[in-house]
């Protein structure tokens, strides 16, 4: 998820599959001219990780939502968005279903065995939400605590790697609000996870008055693409720049997070 603590003014990340680093081949790709040609680029995206992205009124939506269509819209092409359940958004990806992910994935070293990040787009950092009265100064306060987790995210894998054996139990949820709402009547102690995300969630619905850590470690998410899609890779740096520079990304965090 060093001590410098991203600001909710950073650049505008959470989580996705952590499969197991298995090497992937980098291949020579034309998936740009490919892009270009048909008019339409196949964004693939979780659907499950408010505010980045959720369903509304059957509807997806959300930050990450919002910036892929203006993405797109700046390309000349039109945005196709496939919701995928997070155990499947790398295969997805190597597979070719989808041109690139667009959905709060961070950059782990492993992730990057598999797939290419961009720059990127939002920074944030690991921590916890955790119930009133428990004590959660620090990481190592998760020693002998229920803690839930959304599987595949970076907090499930900072949890494991770090906790493990120190923790009483880790419980795997597939969606986020799943974890929450377990946190809210007690099923867990804590749940770990991106800290906007968390702080967020929270602001909506907080009846249990859960708390929220301070940082415990940054991470920096980016959109992706197929290793050997250099061509893509560069667009997208280009767009990424070039939406900083003119103050679209500010404009997200300011609508989604009030930009503090």
């Amino acid at each position: 998820m060093t001590t410098r603590h991203p600001s909710r003014r950073s650049l505008l990340i959470a989580g996705a599959a952590l499969l197991a680093p298995l090497p992937v081949k980098a291949q020579s790709g034309n998936t740009l001219e490919k892009i270009k040609s048909a008019g339409r680029m196949v964004i693939g995206n979780g659907g499950a990780f408010p505010p980045f992205e959720f369903v509304e009124n059957g509807n997806l939506t959300g930050l990450d939502r919002e910036l892929g269509d203006e993405l797109c819209q700046r390309m000349g092409v039109r945005a196709e968005w496939q919701v995928i359940e997070f155990a499947g958004l790398l295969p997805a990806l190597t597979s070719g279903r989808v041109d690139i992910l667009l959905t709060a994935l961070t950059k782990t070293p492993e992730r990057a065995q598999r797939i290419a990040f961009t720059t990127a787009y939002y920074q944030t950092g690991v921590a916890a939400a955790y119930r009133p009265g428990i004590k959660m100064d620090g990481p190592d306060d998760l020693a002998g605590k229920i803690v839930g987790v959304q599987t595949g995210t970076a907090g499930e894998k900072y949890t494991r790697d770090r906790y493990a054996d120190k923790v009483k139990e880790i419980k795997g949820y597939p969606e986020f609000p799943l974890a929450l709402r377990d946190l809210e009547i007690g099923r867990v102690d804590a749940v770990v996870n991106t800290v906007l995300a968390l702080r967020y969630n929270l602001s909506k619905s907080n009846k249990a008055g859960l708390k929220v850590s301070k940082v415990w470690e940054p991470i920096d998410v980016g959109m992706n693409t197929r290793l050997g899609d250099d061509a893509l890779l560069a667009e997208l740096n280009r767009q990424i720049a070039a939406m900083q520079a003119d103050g679209f990304l500010k404009k997200l965090d300011i609508k989604w997070f009030g930009g503090a």
